[in-house]
């Protein structure tokens, strides 16, 4: 095989090969040779003779023993970065279990003679390996209870664990508080099994990952939200395949990082990862357990936590059902606020002028909204109005429409021209809005004397005048959406409005109105119906609108506000 194989490149991070120096694992590594077993091969059958030292590269194997009674007893479960075969190489005996690939598995070997050469020669391979034996010692003594032992201990379990979940459901009762019951719950896992430090995971269907609220720096006082992507990490594993991951000797395990660790200072020795599922047994979370005080983390262990998982589910869900209820109460309630705001700021009556006539309406959509309409006199006979929509939904797109028609008002009646009230109005809602909020408007001065209609256009909507037989006018002088750009020079123009003229302003809850099919009402069907209506009067007007759009919106639910305001000069 050749050196460029990646596959001896990967090897290099096997936790037996950690400890050698570059120079003596460049020798070791012209000596390997690369294997490969498809899932359920067997790799290493019981009662053979061992030549070889196993080092796994990639996939999964299982080491089991064949008991008396011909049942399989699972030994252990190692992944890629461990090794197998070295007991038989050491003390010369026969094969003492099988090992069985669990995945695709590549495996690479090491002859018994340059084993025992490296042996030999390297004191840190040689300490590395009593070091791991040693662990797997330590687990073998605490997995291999004898016969009676384990029977006793299952009664044991069986008993802490009613008392415990006993106790545990009144805990776990206690809150519909979501992040306190992730406390609780990691606080009754840590005292099951008497695990020093952890987290619990929950599992985000809508962006598939993972997170928690964890401790930030020493003291412990702050929490943040980490995220965790499936598959990421240990628990990101566990997630992913639900197998339960119990690992004696966190710097010895391969898939292990310690840069936690290095970043806190503290320092993980033991750890248990296992899913919590629901009574359907899918996974919603994840409790990672570290360093059990004494000793480490046994099947009694996992057995406990297990019992644990479907009532910590139950209770999970129970706080996001009210979590969900409470959000929809709050929602409601801004809803019914943000449109008594609404509606408290449209003019109770339209003016009353000699020679005009002025319609206006606003018929809200089920989601609030942000239109905005207003008359206001300014002085003799000069009177200002307008119609706009503000960004967003709810609550603050109606304090945002109250605050946009005040300085309105304030700017109008300060005798400015058209084009310096929308600047100032645009200037003075840059100051405080957010860059994801902004206002489209058209306003307009009315002279009722001279009857010129001075206006300006921010991104709103183009309004319609018609006059007799001539052609549709559309008025488009102005500039972008106030709050957008903190200065910008609005354009201003006017138009000249005489006997039965009529301007008709209007929110895109008209144009965009749209029928079962998904087909919008558009600009052009809107202005058909007013110019088949433009001899009638301005009310009677805004009702063939209206009832033109209901016709072809029919039974589907309006998804914005329609509002209209239309002033025709009689005379």
């Amino acid at each position: 095989m050749s050196d460029q194989n990646p596959e001896f490149e990967r090897v290099r991070y096997n936790v037996l090969f950690e400890a050698l120096s570059d120079a003596a694992f460049h020798a070791v590594k012209g000596k390997l040779k690369e294997r490969r077993y498809r899932p359920n091969e067997i790799i290493i059958e019981e009662g053979t003779d061992g030549e070889e030292l196993l080092l796994i590269v990639s996939g999964r194997v299982k080491i089991s023993k064949t008991m008396r009674d011909g049942t399989e007893y699972l030994l252990a479960l190692l992944h890629d970065g461990d090794f197998v075969g070295e007991l038989d190489l050491i003390d010369g005996r026969t094969r003492s279990a099988r090992v069985t690939a669990l995945d695709d598995t590549i495996i690479l070997s090491l002859h018994k003679s340059h084993f025992e050469l490296l042996l030999h020669s390297s004191q840190p391979f040689a300490i590395r390996l009593l070091t791991v034996l040693s662990v797997r010692l330590r687990a073998l003594i605490h997995h291999f209870a004898s016969e009676t032992e384990r029977k006793a201990l299952e009664a044991r379990i069986e008993l802490s664990k009613r008392e415990h979940l006993i106790e545990a459901t009144k805990k776990l009762n206690s809150t519909l508080d979501l992040e306190m019951l992730l406390q609780i719950i990691l606080d009754i896992a840590l005292d099951m099994v008497h695990g020093d430090r952890g987290t619990v995971y929950l599992f985000d269907e809508r962006k598939g990952e993972f997170w928690a609220k964890v401790a930030k720096g020493l003291e412990g006082n702050e929490r943040v939200k980490i995220h965790l992507g499936m598959g990421q990490g240990i628990a990101g594993y566990v997630g992913a395949t639900g197998d339960t991951i119990n690992i004696p000797d966190a710097y010895l395990d391969p898939r292990f990082s310690p840069d936690v660790d290095k970043s806190t200072g503290y320092r993980t020795k033991s750890i248990l990862c296992m899913p919590m599922r629901n009574n359907d047994g899918k996974i919603i979370g994840v409790f990672q357990l570290l360093n059990k005080r004494m000793g480490i983390f046994t099947q009694a262990d996992e057995v406990l936590i297990d019992g644990l998982s479907v009532h910590a589910a139950l209770a999970i869900e129970n706080a996001r059902l009210h979590e969900q209820e409470r959000q929809k109460i709050q929602l409601e309630r801004d809803l019914v606020a943000a449109r008594e705001v609404q509606m408290s700021l449209v003019p109770k009556h339209v003016p009353e002028v000699r020679g005009y006539e002025f319609a206006a309406c606003t018929i809200p959509a089920k989601q609030i909204g942000g239109d905005l309409f207003d008359f206001h006199p300014i002085s003799g006979t000069r009177l200002a109005f307008c119609l706009g929509d503000v960004s967003g939904k709810g609550l603050p797109a109606s304090l945002l429409m109250a605050n946009t028609l005040a300085l309105l008002r304030s700017q109008a009646i300060s005798h400015t021209s058209v084009h310096e009230t929308m600047q100032r109005t645009n200037r003075q809602l840059s100051e405080y809005i957010g860059s994801d909020k902004f206002v489209t408007l058209f306003f307009g001065v009315l002279d009722t004397s001279t009857h010129q209609l001075r206006f300006s256009n921010a991104g709103h909507e183009q309004p319609f005048v018609l006059s007799g037989n001539t052609p549709v006018q559309r008025l488009d002088a102005g500039g972008i959406p106030l709050g957008m750009v903190e200065e910008f020079a609005y354009a201003e123009d006017m138009v000249q409005l005489g006997p039965g003229d009529m301007v008709v302003v209007s929110s895109d809850g008209i144009s965009e109105a749209m029928n079962a099919q998904g087909e919008q009402f558009g600009e052009e069907r809107l202005g058909e119906v007013l110019k088949r209506h433009q001899t009638a009067s301005a009310s009677v007007l805004l009702q063939h609108v209206i009832t033109a759009v209901q016709d072809y919106v029919g039974s589907a639910p309006p998804s914005d506000d329609i509002t209209m305001v239309v002033v025709k000069r009689a005379s």
